[in-house]
């Protein structure tokens, strides 16, 4: 259980490195820097790797090397189609099981993404609204799926750092339309505005 909790630890801060290029594409990742670096052993640092290469977050080669894996265009269409597709069912079991809870942590997230002006903390607000709103699905295949489809997207933001300004007042704009339409379990008009939401932000950023 001890080793399961420090591989979930190593996983979650080696991700954030990848999606935040600290880690970028193509670099060789060596397992004694990441235990250097993270203050854990290798154990950890091993499944957290093997868990991120079946997430298509890093390739491994055997015998020869572990690398940041790119995304070509063609992977990035395929990532936003199946984020597309499943923000339907997404959007149905959202509104279907939110709770008062779960809403007001919108609330909090809208509130505190209108006030913040640092570009990069803008944008893990943005991850982490849609990631509550996949944990509202209560159904953890769907909430695990969607939430690396987003990740791998994001991960192009932070690569190409100029476009991370590009979080702005519209951006909190249809973040409240969301959270009113999850608030009135509307699941069609959410599903709408869901989907133009991943288009909008395909097109400012990809």
């Amino acid at each position: 259980m001890e080793g399961t909790r420090v591989s979930d630890v190593a996983y979650e801060k080696i991700k954030m490195m990848i999606i935040t290029a600290q880690l970028r594409p193509g670099q060789i990742l060596v397992e004694a820097e990441l235990m250097d670096r993270l203050s854990l052993g290798r154990t950890p640092i091993r499944e957290a790797l093997n868990r991120l290469a079946w997430e298509n977050f890093v390739k491994i080669i055997p015998r020869q090397c572990i690398m940041v894996n790119d995304l070509s265009l063609y992977e990035v269409e395929s990532v936003y189609q199946m984020r597309s597709a499943l923000t339907t069912l997404e959007s149905e079991l959202a509104a279907a099981n939110r709770t008062q809870e779960e809403l007001g942590q919108l609330r909090e997230n809208i509130e505190r993404l209108r006030i913040e002006t640092d570009p990069e903390r803008r944008v893990l607000l943005d991850r982490e609204f849609h990631r509550t709103i996949s944990s509202m699905t209560k159904n953890p295949f769907l909430e695990a799926a969607m939430n690396n489809y987003q990740d791998l997207s994001m991960r192009l933001i932070f690569v190409n750092r100029v476009s991370l300004s590009s979080i702005d007042d519209m951006d909190v704009r249809h973040h409240e339309e969301i959270y009113r339409l999850i608030r009135d379990q509307d699941s069609e008009g959410l599903c709408r505005a869901q989907k133009k939401h991943v288009q909008d932000f395909k097109a400012k950023f990809i």
